[in-house]
């Protein structure tokens, strides 16, 4: 008899309407690897380094993962944790597939984050106690902080990833 191992609760996918297009118009090669990273990500395999701001930019709370041999691709992402236990993984954000070359890809990040974070429609599935926590709070979040918390003037597209497979 085989050992199952206990399932952790399915990881939720959203992403920026415009990042969903991104990764079609990515070269096939980069869009397969993208979505082979978003399969990893939703499962916790990987995580992409932490980005920063940098002069105009401010990418603090995005992730970014290269996307092909030679570096050219980026995919930008946040993640939503929960709250008090920063090791459980609520959900991914999606945020801008592309180039890296003249640093393309952060811009067009950076620009969907702060779209995001001047927001303040609370997303839908967002318990009460958390809108009032936001509504409350004294300080403003970084644009990745503030897009786990809200959304922007089109509602994100939202996909719940099925359990792992049990293997028996």
């Amino acid at each position: 008899m085989s050992e199952q191992r206990p399932s952790s609760p399915p990881v939720g996918f959203s992403a920026h309407p415009e990042a969903l297009a991104d990764l079609l118009d990515a070269p096939a090669d980069v869009r397969d690897l993208a979505l082979e990273y978003l399969d990893r990500l939703l499962r916790a395999e990987v995580r992409g380094p932490l980005l920063d701001q940098q002069d105009d930019r401010d990418l603090r709370g995005a992730r970014k993962l290269y996307l092909d041999d030679r570096n050219a691709f980026r995919l930008v992402y946040t993640e939503q944790r929960a709250p008090g236990n920063p090791r459980r993984l609520l959900g991914i954000h999606l945020v801008a597939v592309g180039r890296r070359y003249n640093i393309e890809v952060y811009k067009t990040a950076a620009e969907r984050l702060k779209q995001a974070a001047t927001q303040e429609v609370p997303r839908p599935s967002m318990p009460a106690r958390f809108q009032a926590a936001l509504a409350s709070s004294v300080s403003r979040p970084s644009p990745a902080q503030a897009t786990a918390t809200t959304t922007g003037a089109a509602p994100p597209t939202v996909v719940a990833a099925p359990p792992p497979a049990v293997r028996r």
